[in-house]
């Protein structure tokens, strides 16, 4: 263990240092004074030469991870989802909401309490939602963006922002098709399930935009 030592003669002109070496229960202690080589002593603690290390540590680890992951091979942050897989959910989206918008009008759950519930199942928000493709679609929305099956990575981001946003406005509406809206007049389901359609059709027309960005 290294420490330093500053002292002063009592004339306030010479300043001297010294340096405590500590190996077990040996001590050895030497000698220096700044003045001798003309440069003042600068010292540094053990904090210090961490927080300076830490950034070069970070350096290190990102260019070992980069250079070892393969995009289309190696399994990515999003939840063990690979780009392959990614991309492949990413191409069953946009099919599946033109199939929910074609069928919207001509379902039973169009109308009606409890069809809000059988709308968010289709969009993969609950119930049996493992079967809908759009079922964690934002694990594969950022598994896609990681990878080079995109040019630009802020456009997919920043769209893909939108067609999240979407998804959660028309999962929200479904859902308050199935509650009551207080003790007065109630807002019919149908009002909120139309809500919800139109959050849909947002969802349809940002989608295509992003299936053009994908290789």
């Amino acid at each position: 263990v290294t420490a330093w030592q500053i002292g002063s003669t009592g004339n306030g002109k010479r300043v001297s240092a010294r340096k405590t070496n500590t190996v077990g229960t040996t001590t050895a202690v030497s000698h220096h004074n700044p003045s001798d080589d003309g440069h003042p002593e600068i010292t540094s603690s053990p904090r210090r030469e961490l927080l300076l290390l830490i950034p070069k540590m970070a350096t290190a680890t990102t260019i070992a991870t980069a250079t070892v992951m393969m995009p289309h091979q190696q399994a990515l942050a999003a939840g063990g989802m690979t780009a392959d897989s990614a991309r492949d959910q990413w191409k069953n989206a946009s099919p599946a909401l033109d199939e929910l918008l074609q069928n919207w009008s001509t379902e039973k759950w169009s109308e009606g309490v409890g069809g809000g519930d059988i709308i968010r199942t289709k969009l993969g928000t609950m119930g049996d939602a493992t079967t809908s493709p759009l079922f964690q679609i934002e694990k594969a929305l950022k598994a896609v963006g990681d990878s080079d099956y995109v040019d630009d990575f802020i456009e997919w981001t920043e769209t893909g922002e939108e067609f999240m946003d979407s998804l959660y406005q028309a999962d929200s509406l479904a859902n308050s098709s199935n509650l009551k809206t207080g003790s007065g007049k109630q807002t019919p389901p149908e009002v909120f399930i139309e809500q919800s359609r139109k959050e849909v059709v947002k969802m349809q027309s940002i989608a295509k935009r992003m299936d053009a960005m994908v290789k």
